[in-house]
């Protein structure tokens, strides 16, 4: 099944499950919505859970991948990147509310171990991820009490969403992005200055909160990217090499993204990414993708 095949029935699904609840819609709903039999569908997805899992992968890869590119789409002081990706996540939350919806209105046990495992492994590479960006913004001092900081930028993020897309209340997007960042920096500046004891650490970190577990296979160019941006987070080598690295996949990405891609800095931006033992894995699978054969051979 094409890409894009797979894009509209997620999408179908999406809208599906908004209007009907998880629990109060069929795969032969969605098959509908797709103009496919049942049986057609269950060749790709095998139950309706294994489609709403495929769905939140989709979307946490789309998110992951804007938020990479806000990383590096301009000379920008890292309070302002990290200022610019709050407002891009309350504005994402906001192009899914329908979607958000249903999944506030759905009982916990409507979703099985595997979903909410899933969303596990989702929330800790947001963490992973914004914690870095903390660092950024703050300077190493702030690392003790990069976990607290994120769950405090989470539950802003999860209460303001509530509040406009369950309740209907009007927020300036800006406006709230500048003010969740102004608490942020309230916040990590007086426990930095005043050296409070952080209540978790690298010591007592839940395993839950780790994004080192396996990814789902990926069979698209984007997925592929967005997967090594976020192996990217896990390097050791801090520093220039990581740099280095990072800009190896954005000028992958911006040069595949381009009407004429250019085969040899393709083929050297590949070179180096498989030549970094965290990226080699994602790397080979984006190589033997078929709209990848051309720069390969």
């Amino acid at each position: 099944m094409s890409n894009d095949r797979k894009q509209e029935i997620m999408e179908a699904a999406i809208r599906i499950f908004s209007r009907k609840g998880f629990n109060g819609s069929t795969m032969q709903d969605v098959a509908d919505a797709c103009g496919m039999s049942k049986a057609t569908l269950y060749q790709h997805y095998k139950s309706k859970d294994q489609l709403l899992l495929s769905i939140f992968y989709m979307v946490n890869d789309r998110i992951y991948y804007k938020l990479q590119s806000v990383m590096h789409q301009g000379d920008f002081p890292a309070e302002e990147c990290l200022r610019q990706q709050i407002e891009l996540l309350i504005r994402d939350c906001l192009s899914h509310c329908e979607l958000i919806r249903m999944l506030h209105a759905e009982h916990p046990n409507a979703f099985n171990d595997e979903i909410m495992e899933a969303s596990g492994e989702i929330q800790a590479r947001m963490i992973s991820h914004f914690e870095r960006m903390l660092r950024l913004v703050y300077g190493p001092r702030v690392e003790p009490y990069g976990v607290e900081l994120v769950f405090v930028l989470m539950s802003l993020l999860d209460k303001f969403n509530e509040l406009m897309i369950l309740q209907n209340v009007v927020v300036n997007v800006k406006e709230l992005s500048d003010y969740i960042m102004k608490l942020l920096g309230f916040m990590a500046e007086g426990l930095m200055e005043n050296g409070v004891k952080p209540i978790m650490s690298e010591h007592n970190r839940p395993e839950c909160l780790r994004s080192g577990s396996p990814e789902p296979e990926s069979d698209s160019v984007e997925g592929l990217i967005c997967r090594m941006y976020r192996n990217a987070d896990l390097l050791r080598d801090a520093g220039k090499a990581e740099q280095d690295i990072r800009n190896s996949i954005l000028m992958l990405d911006h040069e595949l993204k381009s009407p004429s891609p250019r085969r040899f800095i393709v083929q050297g931006m590949l070179h180096n990414l498989l030549g970094t033992e965290e990226l080699r894995e994602s790397a080979e699978c984006l190589t033997r993708l078929p709209e990848m054969k051309h720069y390969i051979d």
